[in-house]
């Protein structure tokens, strides 16, 4: 347990801006030393180094270094102290940067002296209680009770008891539920540039948003319980009922905090997908696939916004048939890997109007297709994919959809990926037999070869032989063999005194009628002519 005072830095290109910082700090109540002001990122890394704080208030953008390049020399260095980054306005780079150098807490300025005085003291708890080296993972320090977070994530995922009861999660999780409301409610951050940030550095956002939510609801609510997954943000809350308006109240204000502190990161959105309310502990599944199926209502609605799932306008769906026949059409273009029928009946899916767009059913087949594409194991094999890689891709790009393109486009491009392999796979399967029986003409086509003879070869039916042939050869095999026949004829006419009935037998016709019949085919003049022009 620590006890004596922690040491903290604060920097900003401002001088009168680090005084107010100062004045506005509880230092005698939250047990802090106060160990300097620096006014640039160079003086700050070097008071760093000298007098090794447990933390730095740093403004984002300084002269000299900048406030990232600072946290990334700081972690070089294996100084383990913790930063709370301080910017004035939308900083894009900057601040998508701070994400992968685990910064601690993010204000805005105008500074909040509240605001300030909580981040200190939540950080100061977190080093009380799990003391960390410079080497340690800084977004690894666990906020709320391990057994809250574990059986959220049970009980959206795997429980599916009606009959659990209150008592029954007190005692085996040690979590004290009160007879009331249950709620989910699923927290999504999108950037309009999808793809702009990596989603494992949000650790240290989805960190400060979910402590926001605890400071600002717990008190509302008898159990407020996170968990992140697929890197949204899950809480599940438990509440009186007649608390349930105010708690929709203090939702909205929790977001419209949430939103001003993104307001630094430009691009990027919140959205939160709220399940609906319900009596009975076991229904908390059921408040889960509501809250995730409003964030996919957001697809329709637009993100940046609270989406009440029992608030949200009906969404049209397919009739029985109408999916059934839609799936069979996928099934059929997968099983015979034919994109084009593939992307008609994507397409057909698709060309319905917003306002009747079925999403819920549409969403529901993509991961159908997803399924259909992972059973096709043996022929993903060939094209050496990574089945798991695949369905990642799919899911990930499904819950990131914005819009009905984006959707389109989150089973469209993976599919044609997988297609194209496929045929790769198939095409270079199909080259080795071909580049045997090629090989095989070169050495022998002074003999008598017939195709029958080259299938036995490579250990293929002559049709099948002849189809792939003329794929990677864009020629029958007769025809091939002839020609290549007819070349080595040219240059014997060309470079020996052969005559014609002697290069007729030396390329492999027995006929010479016949051969010079076919020359004349080939060439547009007869072997003695050819001579005469060339010899």
């Amino acid at each position: 347990m620590l006890t004596e005072k922690m040491k903290v830095l604060i920097a900003d290109d401002e001088y009168l801006i680090c005084e107010l910082i100062k004045k506005m700090i509880c230092w005698e109540e939250l047990g802090l030393e106060f160990t300097g002001f620096a006014h640039n990122g160079q003086e700050l890394l070097q008071k760093i180094q000298e007098h090794r704080p447990a933390i730095v208030i740093t403004d984002i953008s300084m002269p000299v270094m900048d406030g990232i390049e600072l946290i990334r020399q700081t972690r070089y260095l294996n100084i383990p102290c913790r930063f709370i980054i301080v910017s004035g306005y939308k900083q894009f780079e900057y601040a998508h940067n701070a994400l992968k150098y685990a910064v601690d807490d993010y204000i805005l300025k105008p500074i909040s002296e509240t605001e300030l005085n909580q981040a200190l003291k939540k950080i100061l708890e977190e080093l009380r209680q799990h003391p960390v080296s410079g080497s340690e993972d800084l977004c690894a320090v666990h906020t709320e009770h391990p057994g809250k977070s574990f059986f959220l994530k049970r009980i959206i995922w795997e429980i599916q008891d009606s009959s659990i009861t209150l008592d029954h999660v007190t005692e085996e999780y040690g979590i004290d539920f009160k007879p009331g409301l249950f709620r989910i409610l699923c927290i999504k951050l999108d950037f309009d540039n999808q793809g702009a940030d990596n989603p494992d550095h949000m650790g240290s956002l989805n960190k400060k948003l979910i402590s926001m939510f605890h400071e600002d609801l717990a008190d509302l609510c008898y159990q407020t319980l996170s968990c992140v997954e697929d890197n949204t943000i899950c809480f599940g809350v438990n509440y009186p009922v007649m608390a349930d308006i105010r708690f929709q109240a203090c939702l909205t204000e929790f977001y419209q905090k949430a939103y001003n502190l993104l307001d630094m990161f430009a691009g990027l959105k919140i959205t939160i997908g709220a399940g609906a309310a319900y009596s009975e502990v076991s229904s908390f599944s059921r408040s889960y696939k509501d809250a995730t199926d409003a964030l996919y209502y957001r697809i329709l609605a637009g993100c940046g916004q609270i989406l009440f799932w029992e608030k949200t306008a009906p969404v049209p769906h397919l009739s029985r048939e109408e999916k059934e026949a839609y799936l069979h059409q996928f099934r059929k273009a997968v099983e015979s890997v034919h994109f084009a029928d593939f992307m008609a009946t994507l397409n057909q899916l698709f060309f319905k109007p917003k306002h009747l767009f079925p999403l819920f059913d549409v969403i529901s087949m993509m991961q159908d297709i997803c399924q259909m594409l992972i059973h096709m194991d043996i022929s993903l094999e060939q094209g050496d994919l990574s089945l798991d890689y695949l369905s990642t891709q799919i899911h990930y790009a499904i819950d990131n959809a914005l819009s009905l393109e984006a959707l389109k486009a989150a089973v469209a491009e993976p599919v044609s990926y997988i297609f194209e392999n496929i045929h790769k796979a198939v095409q270079a399967q199909n080259a080795r037999p071909v580049r045997t029986v090629l090989r095989y003409i070169e050495e022998h086509y002074a003999d008598s070869i017939r195709l029958e003879d080259a299938a036995l070869l490579v250990s293929l039916s002559p049709a099948y032989l002849s189809n792939i042939f003329k794929k990677e050869t864009g020629e029958n095999f007769v025809d091939y063999l002839n020609s290549y026949r007819i070349e080595h004829a040219k240059t014997k006419l060309k470079d020996s005194n052969l005559s014609v009935n002697e290069i007729s037998y030396s390329v492999g016709f027995q006929d010479a009628r016949y051969f010079s019949k076919l020359f004349k085919k080939y060439v547009g003049i007869t072997p003695k002519d050819y001579r005469k022009i060339y010899s």
